[in-house]
């Protein structure tokens, strides 16, 4: 029987108009009632997710936000790993090396990306609702989750294999999109923020269903073995699950849910 369930956001539970599917409520509240956690997982930062869900449910749901720098459980966090500050000036030198990267800063005290003036500050507000411009970024202090990076020329095939190059193991750098990548400490992911949540709800694999549509997501997609990739996913994430859900515009997520965690009941795979 699932206990648990972990969706990505952008491309997977939310449509292309960043919107939650219209039965989603209805589906929370019958995996409530049944006790089966559902877990928000994201690269966005908490700000950016808690006003997507009415007040009175932000408690009853765990958020692994930052690509899993911080985890949210019961309305407090339950497991951070920021990027230490010396890591954190360097990979913002690296990345103004490397040139055209557009970077933006997910810390505890706000999300911030450099006051250019152009419409980039319009793209970062498609995913987080609260966010500012600043003239230094490396003035930033205080606990950073990560950095999310914007790379016009394509991250599989740049701004990653640079990063990759400078830091090796030293950073976690996911590709999250086509043209952003999200970079954290080492060892930090979705699917290391899950399985700790995982151990720390008394989980096993065989209980749990993961929904996600690209790179950053397959750690924790290969901890389920209910895994769901998006009909509009990528192909080679396709190939890594075990099944393919409909796409993000046509509520992919609750419609499985539905069938397989609340209209069956006991199951196996």
């Amino acid at each position: 029987m699932i206990k648990l369930i972990a969706s990505d956001m952008d491309g997977t539970l939310l449509d292309d108009e960043k919107r939650l599917p219209p039965d989603f409520l209805e589906v929370l509240d019958g995996l409530i009632e049944r006790s089966i956690t559902f877990t928000v997982a994201s690269g966005r930062t908490y700000s950016a997710l808690e006003h997507l869900f009415p007040g009175e449910y932000r408690d009853k749901i765990a958020f692994i936000c930052d690509n899993g720098a911080c985890t949210v459980l019961n309305g407090k966090p339950v497991n951070v790993t920021p990027l230490d500050a010396e890591t954190y000036r360097e990979l913002l030198e690296a990345c103004r090396v490397i040139g055209d990267l557009r970077v933006v800063v997910c810390a505890e005290s706000g999300v911030y990306h450099i006051n250019s003036g152009d419409e980039f500050s319009d793209e970062v507000g498609r995913f987080y609702k609260s966010h500012s411009a600043v003239e230094d970024l490396f003035a930033i202090s205080g606990t950073v989750y990560k950095i999310a990076v914007c790379d016009e020329r394509g991250t599989l095939a740049h701004g990653k294999p640079a990063l990759d190059a400078i830091f090796g193991d030293r950073l976690n750098v996911q590709a999250s999109g086509v043209v952003w990548m999200d970079v954290m400490a080492s060892g930090v992911s979705k699917g290391a923020a899950l399985k700790a949540l995982r151990d720390k709800l008394g989980v096993s694999r065989g209980e749990t269903m993961v929904f996600g549509d690209y790179f950053n997501d397959v750690d924790m997609l290969q901890l389920a073995d209910w895994s769901f990739c998006m009909e509009n996913g990528h192909e080679d994430v396709k190939k890594l699950c075990r099944f393919i859900a409909p796409d993000n515009n046509h509520g992919g997520v609750t419609r499985c849910i539905k069938k397989y965690a609340l209209e069956v009941g006991e199951f196996s795979v």
